[in-house]
């Protein structure tokens, strides 16, 4: 590398936390699942009975056979023997984490943004606190997430969930700058200059980032016919949100995705909020839009496997297309996507709400693999008997795999299935 940087401890420990230490390890060794942790011969001294521990509940390996024991850091420095510098940098790679020229900035731009930044998010707190505490005198909102969502107590708490009827503004004016609450998207200006809340009467669903800071909100409407108001509001993009980057509850499904190495992707907040509280914290939700490579290479930053969950209308498998192009962007070799479908106008919500736990996994125990998808899609409406069929199918075909760019053997493997299913070989 060039220059020495001298990173922050904050930057070290968001780098340690969101390093997938098993999916690092895995890439040089062979780990066997053992309940909750993962275990092989250990790398760094001979032996024949496996003493090498990975845990992805604390995110660290420890051998019992010898002193070894780190973290995705210290593996990159003891396994490849890369100086502190660069085992640094490689692990934020992988991660998605950008490291910048220099992490000890203190000219008084840098100085100036760090405090801009620690004004929004002070900001969004205290919106949190305020929206959280709106539970109370709410009765429409506390209606709505108990009986008409079913959710706890236990779990409107955990996830601060919250209300607001005419608004905060006047409130948190008083303690933040106008245009800080502008920014961080909790107001808008009027043409006259005044201030107006962008969320109100609304159900409010704090959004974390996967390092578990807040960066928004998502609000639901409790007005049961609205005309102009759209029934779920996110905040709109800032230097904090990016709706696009994120999923929803990644910072709490974090441990049970690593744990099992299988994330759940559904569409809505409250399918994720229903699937946590009923015992499943694998489940995520990309915030009411469709998946971008960004989310794409998260998921599979944390996981070996992802399941998508869809309406099984023609919408669902629209958007389940839409979905299987982005993924064949970014998966790799050795990751598993999966599709599931439910019966048309069933969510992850109503299923587990209505016929519990059980029914959610034996669902997720049908779901499809990708490439059974593709190749239902490569040759629906299409008889493979007819040549000219099969030149159609093979141009879809052809462009499927186009896409795929990183998975050299799992392109081959769809190759072979896409010549299976339309009966002719692919020009390579």
């Amino acid at each position: 590398m060039g220059k020495y940087i001298r990173y922050t401890d904050e930057f070290l420990a968001r780098v340690r936390e969101d390093a997938d230490l098993v999916g690092i390890i895995g890439r040089d060794i062979t780990l066997k699942k053992a309940g909750k942790a993962f275990k092989a011969c250990c790398p760094f001294h001979g032996e024949k009975t496996p003493s090498f521990e990975v845990s992805p509940e604390r995110n660290t390996y420890k051998c019992y056979g010898c002193p070894a024991q780190g973290d995705a850091i210290k593996w990159m420095m003891e396994f490849h023997k890369l100086p502190f510098q660069e085992a640094v940098a490689a692990v934020a790679s992988d991660s998605g984490i950008a490291v910048p020229e220099s992490q000890t900035d203190d000219s008084a731009e840098s100085q100036m943004l760090r405090k801009r930044l620690a004004s929004l998010s002070k900001a969004l707190q205290d919106a949190a606190r305020l929206y959280a505490g709106g539970i109370e005198r709410s009765p429409a909102g506390h209606q709505y997430l108990t009986s008409t969502r079913g959710l706890a107590q236990e779990t409107i708490t955990s996830y601060q969930l919250g209300t607001v009827a005419t608004g905060i503004v006047e409130l948190l004016v008083k303690r933040h700058d106008p245009e800080t609450l502008i920014d961080c998207g909790l107001a808008i200006r009027a043409e006259d200059g005044r201030l107006f809340d962008r969320f109100r009467n609304r159900v409010m669903i704090p959004i974390y980032n996967e390092s578990a800071a807040l960066i928004g909100f998502a609000g639901r409407s409790l007005i049961e016919k609205p005309d102009r108001t759209p029934k779920y509001l996110n905040s709109p993009e800032t230097e904090l949100f990016h709706k696009g980057n994120e999923l929803y509850a990644l910072n709490v499904a974090k441990p049970a995705i690593r744990s099992g190495r299988h994330a759940i992707v559904v569409e809505g907040y409250f399918d994720v909020l229903t699937a946590h509280q009923a015992g499943d914290c694998r489940v995520v939700a990309p915030m009411g839009t469709a998946l971008t490579n960004a989310q794409a290479r998260r998921l599979f930053t944390n996981a070996d496997t992802v399941t998508f969950a869809f309406d099984g209308d023609k919408p669902g498998r629209s958007a389940a297309l839409r979905a299987s192009a982005v993924v064949l962007e970014e998966i790799r070799d050795g990751k598993t996507v999966q599709f599931l479908f439910l019966p048309e106008g069933s969510d992850p919500d109503q299923l587990i709400r209505t016929h519990g736990l059980d029914a959610w996994n034996q669902a997720l125990e049908a779901a499809y693999p990708l490439s059974r998808f593709l190749a239902d899609y490569v040759k629906h409406g299409l008889d493979m008997e007819v040549p000219e069929s099969q030149v159609r199918a093979a141009e879809k075909a052809r462009k499927i795999l186009a896409r795929v760019r990183e998975a050299t053997l799992y392109k081959q493997a769809l190759t072979a299935q896409f010549e299976r299913t339309i009966g002719m070989a692919l020009p390579a």
